[in-house]
């Protein structure tokens, strides 16, 4: 009788830790296509921000008045 009250306790616990799983993984494949979406923001940033430097940068040394005297030539 106590082995068999045992046995019940360990498949339950079972059945429950199988819904914990199930939950988790869930859970694991939202976080991953929010990481994803973060990833891609934080991409189009890096890319945005590079061109801003790229281009403060060029209009300080001139190249902007350079360009300009190349093509109109």
């Amino acid at each position: 009788m106590e082995l068999e009250h045992r046995v019940i306790k360990l498949e339950l616990r079972q059945d429950s830790h199988t819904e914990e799983l199930r939950t988790m993984r869930a859970i694991s494949v939202d976080f991953k296509e929010s990481l994803d979406s973060i990833k891609g923001s934080l991409a189009q940033i890096k890319w945005i921000s590079t061109g801003a430097v790229l281009a403060v940068v060029a209009q300080s040394i001139g190249i902007d008045k350079i360009l300009l005297k190349i093509f109109t030539v």
